[in-house]
């Protein structure tokens, strides 16, 4: 048992794992529209603010420069044209990177609403690659920088310090906790030129708050900004088909397990011929989600992704790549998932989806004209660490006296101290109560364990969806308007 917990202390430090908040939210450092209700229809601002290019000693190339971080992503992202470029404001830098896909013309409007889904994947895909390679290029002495700046970040710098054994070393995992931890900043759509646009912005303050260890995990600073920035994603469809989400706050020991399905509607000219075709791509989103979901909690994604089609797949594999099993970030991540769910191995909750049930979950629904997108949410009910109290200041006595606790005999190294028991974790967003979706296709194997359904707390309030709360057990879920 010590050992365990000295493994948990020591892979829970590595990063995000300390109790100081950062200076500014992302949201107080610039707006993220895609996080906005009707986020993908939003053009850029046009009030750019007083911008001009300039040459950055740092990115040694042109940049942007504002004076503030909003006036100098309005201006990169309003140039709509693909490529990464570097931002200047204040006395903070960052890059804002554009990725682009078309898709072609279709009188077939299924065929039209498919490419155009696949159009918006590879946008993004399109994005992570150009920003990554615009880091990939800095000079070492930019790098030096950045691992300076992001090393300002306590836990960052414990992770740093984790991670790398030479400078060299260190200054590319920086750099790779940069590139991993960008925001989806906003989707635009050129209707003519029949293209989808995705910007994606990083900053030493997004990378302090979020970074994605495994192209399916995020380490947040809290499940709030963890949630937020996975739903956005999923509502403007910048994602595979289907796919799941581990969300791990390591400084709370927080998790939130997502998993999703993007199913398209089909068309037919009689009304109620087209309600049926919109309630069976639900049902359908319904089911794959449910079985992504049951993979991240068995931690294996084989079982739900064979019955994918060959497209689905290929876009999974897009999604992991630059992602490597053998470098140290993502070996250390998939100890503090192990960890993580070893910790939690009598949880009701998983215990039910590692049988193949679903236990009570959030549900949320992203609901167009062409497609059904649903996304469902399962956070254990987690007892926060508490951090250790500060010891009070020692008392000088007078020579000869002596205080009580100098009588008490010394502490044994290695015991553990007892404090006060922690208080359970609580996300604060209600959730309407509806009927469990149906069973996943594939059946794990079932343990005695009864089904029991536990008390979940419900995830952050998404933007424009429909939330519901699915107990366990029951029938179809109510899907009329």
């Amino acid at each position: 048992m010590f050992c365990s917990t000295r493994l948990w202390l020591a892979a829970s430090a590595l990063l995000w794992a300390s109790a100081v908040p950062a200076a500014k939210t992302v949201n107080e450092e610039f707006p993220v529209p895609l996080q906005s209700p009707s986020a993908t229809a939003r053009p850029a601002s046009p009030d750019l603010g007083r911008t001009r290019p300039i040459r950055d000693e740092l990115g040694q190339g042109p940049a942007i420069r504002a004076a503030t971080a909003p006036a100098a992503i309005a201006a990169a992202v309003a140039q709509a044209v693909p490529g990464c470029r570097m931002i200047r404001f204040n006395a903070g830098f960052g890059w804002v990177a554009t990725g682009t896909a078309q898709y072609p013309a279709s009188d077939n409007q299924v065929a039209l609403r498919r490419t155009r889904q696949d159009a918006r994947f590879q946008a993004f895909t399109d994005a992570y690659a150009r920003l990554a390679g615009c880091l990939v290029a800095l000079s070492p002495q930019a790098r030096q920088h950045i691992t300076a700046t992001l090393e300002q970040n306590d836990a960052i710098r414990l992770a740093l310090i984790n991670l790398a054994f030479t400078d060299a070393d260190k200054n590319e995992q920086a750099l790779r906790i940069l590139a991993r931890g960008f925001v989806t900043h906003s989707i635009r759509e050129d209707q003519k030129r029949r293209a989808f646009y995705v910007n994606l912005v990083t900053t030493p303050n997004t990378a302090t708050r979020l970074t994605r260890p495994t192209p399916n995990a995020i380490e947040a600073i809290s499940l709030q900004d963890g949630l937020r920035q996975v739903q956005a994603e999923i509502e403007a469809g910048l994602i595979p088909p289907t796919g799941n989400r581990l969300i791990v706050v390591n400084a709370t020991g927080e998790l939130a397990l997502v998993g999703y399905a993007i199913n398209l509607i089909g068309t037919h000219p009689d009304p109620a011929s087209q309600d049926k075709l919109r309630t069976d791509a639900e049902k359908i989103a319904i089911n794959r989600a449910t079985e992504a979901l049951i993979g991240v909690a068995l931690g294996d994604d084989s079982a739900w992704q064979n019955g994918l089609d060959e497209a689905s797949r290929a876009d999974l594999q897009t999604l992991n790549a630059g992602y490597a099993n053998d470098e140290p970030s993502v070996s250390r991540f998939l100890q503090i998932r192990d960890l993580s769910m070893t910790a939690l191995k009598e949880d009701l909750g998983l215990i039910a989806l590692r049988e193949g049930r679903l236990p009570a979950v959030a549900i949320k629904r992203f609901r167009t004209e062409d497609a059904v997108t649903v996304a469902m949410i399962y956070t254990p009910t987690i007892k926060k660490r508490q951090t250790r109290p500060t010891p009070a200041a020692r008392t000088h006595l007078p020579t000869g006296v002596r205080s009580p606790s100098m009588d008490k005999p010394p502490a044994i190294r290695g015991s553990t101290p007892a404090v006060p028991p922690p208080t359970p974790a609580a996300i604060s967003t209600p959730a309407a109560a509806e009927t469990a979706p149906p069973a996943p296709s594939f059946k794990p194997p079932i343990s005695a364990t009864p089904a029991v359904t536990p008390t979940v707390e419900p995830s952050p309030k998404p933007m424009n969806t429909l939330t519901e709360q699915a107990p366990s057990g029951g029938k179809e879920p109510n899907t009329a308007h």
